[in-house]
């Protein structure tokens, strides 16, 4: 493991990207080199549903609900609504799976995942007739975000303009980067420095070592793959990892008609995605060129790992005994986020005329084939990424008939805009980009319960997020999830005085903006992999355990 980045590195990457600047090139393979705006907004995009059974049976709608441990990530007040200590444990299984529109399968859509959605813990501190009623304490994991999933296409037969090795000539060239830098690149011990190159154009010169484009100066071009031939592309992205939080909240009754509370978070992220691109090659006769590529196939690895922490307020009024009005806010979480990035390529190339003379098996194709791989980027310590995800702001509205039935509704806002760049090993800040490229989005949760029995209940919710990004049908330089519907349903069970249990089944399906495997074009030149729209949909069940005394 090398750590690469240094404060020259850095000056060389500011002047690399001015560089390339005439030579606008994106889409999900190229960019996992980087955190983007988009990598930003997907972190801030929380799903409080998934912290215990009975929250998320009622599809999140808790804002002027409480007695739930889930209310010290949403609503904290709830915190007061506690007539007894409670030890909560919440665990939850997901399947995930990918639509791609039209796009021909490749691997697998799908993904299973075990994980815990809720540890917390409730302790009653005061207790009196008078002034403050109750003040209760409590500590909390809640889970707000799952990010496995796997989704996997292919687009066969495209014509000889849409590979990505176009895009990586077009990068090099605007790049200002000559065949003889990369060959004169390396130190006294014959190791390739890749800490010298921009990591934006470490895919570029992965295509160069393993024979993708060749140049002569900085004029790049491929000259393996005969121009005649038809291009087979492969794409598998697998996400795994979670975001949650561990949340300290204290919750005050007065006198049972109006609640306040406060929450301390610290949001602990962990994401890893692995993201594969090959390409196969048919012709439809022997190109006349000294090699013929057959296929590559490009692996990237990217890991974020961080902390954030923010603060929550609260408050519930009950002006009358079965309406309750709840309202709370959400600062911006500020992440200190640690990223790590590698890649590794390797192609199988046919000698039709050995011109350098490499070695060849029986059936006349370099042996071994070409293989090479980057250090381990890290961008950590001073170099590590520092940003706040948007600030947030909830109402919600709760009636309750006969003590038997309850709805609620809660709306949110999420102010995408506010979302802040504060760091950057690059100098890249974002701030005009988020300005121009997002907007403010809404949140619709309702949320029923009906309780038939006193010792069992019945819940149903749906809920709605709207899209946070200008444009839902632009292309960004990497895919993003514009709108997400859950249908949500459970069960309460109280088996005795202080021991009950919570199931709850959850569907959503999430819509991605449209995107492309690669794309790059400037005034002369428009290389792209066709479009593709994805649906990940989930299947979540949760079990929520609870001891109260």
């Amino acid at each position: 493991m090398k750590k690469i980045v240094t404060f020259l590195t850095c000056l060389l990457l500011i002047g690399s990207v001015a560089k390339a600047q005439n030579f606008d090139a994106g889409g999900s393979v190229i960019n996992p080199s980087t955190i983007t705006a988009f990598d930003m907004f997907n972190i801030g995009q929380s799903q409080a549903i998934l912290s215990t059974a009975r929250s998320a049976a009622l599809a999140g709608a808790m804002t002027s609900l409480g007695a739930d441990p889930s209310t010290m990530s949403i609503n904290p007040a709830g915190m007061g609504m506690y007539r007894h200590n409670e030890v909560a444990f919440t665990p939850m299984i997901g399947f995930a799976l990918a639509k791609n529109g039209n796009a021909s399968s490749f691997e697998s859509n799908s993904k299973n995942r075990f994980g815990i959605a809720n540890f917390s813990m409730v302790a009653r501190l005061r207790e009196s007739g008078t002034g403050v009623t109750a003040i209760n304490m409590g500590l909390a994991y809640n889970r707000l975000a799952d990010f496995n999933y796997q989704t996997s296409f292919a687009n066969v037969g495209q014509p000889y303009n849409n590979s990505i090795a176009d895009v990586f000539a077009g990068m090099l060239h605007s790049g200002s980067i000559s065949r003889d830098y990369l060959k004169g690149n390396y130190n006294g011990f014959g190791e390739f420095m890749w800490e010298r190159i921009d990591p934006t154009y470490w895919g570029a010169v992965l295509g160069y070592k393993t024979g993708l484009i060749n140049a002569q100066d900085t004029n790049w071009k491929r000259d393996m793959i005969a121009p005649d031939a038809t291009v087979d592309g492969y794409n598998t992205v697998e996400s795994q990892g979670s975001l949650g939080e561990w949340v300290w909240s204290l919750g005050m009754n007065f006198g049972s008609k109006f609640y306040l509370g406060f929450s301390l978070s610290a949001s602990l992220l962990n994401r890893e995605v692995h993201t594969y691109y090959g390409e196969g090659y048919r012709y439809s006769s022997e190109p006349e060129i000294d090699y013929r590529m057959d296929y590559f196939n490009y692996d990237q690895i990217s890991k974020m790992k961080g902390t954030g922490i923010n603060f929550k307020i609260g408050a519930i009024y009950r002006p009358i005994e079965n309406l309750r009005i709840g309202v709370a806010f959400h600062t911006p979480t500020y992440y200190n986020v640690t990223y790590s990035y590698s890649a590794g390529m390797t192609s199988r190339v046919k000698a039709l005329n050995n011109v350098d003379d490499y070695t060849t098996d029986s059936n006349g194709y370099i042996d071994p084939p070409f293989s090479e791989r980057t250090v381990e980027l890290i961008d950590d310590g001073d170099y590590s990424w520092r940003f706040t995800t948007p600030m947030r702001l909830m109402v919600g509205v709760s009636y309750t008939v006969a003590k038997q039935f309850i709805l609620s509704v809660d709306y949110q806002r999420d102010f995408n805009t506010t979302m802040r760049m504060k760091n950057s090993p690059y100098g890249a800040l974002y701030k005009d980009y988020i300005k121009h490229n997002f907007k403010g989005s809404n949140a619709l949760r309702v949320g029923a319960e009906w309780r038939f029995i006193p010792q069992m209940a019945v819940r149903m919710g749906y809920s709605v997020s709207g899209s946070g990004v200008a444009d839902k049908n632009a292309i960004y330089s990497s895919p993003v999830i514009y709108n997400t519907q859950y249908m949500t349903s459970g069960l309460g069970i109280a088996l005795s005085k202080h021991f009950s249990i919570d199931v709850a089944y959850i569907y959503s399906s999430s819509h991605l903006t449209p995107y492309k495997a690669f794309y790059g074009y400037d005034n002369r030149l428009d290389y792209a992999a066709p479009t593709v729209n994805s649906t990940i949909n989930r299947h979540t069940a949760m079990l929520t355990f609870a001891i109260h005394f």
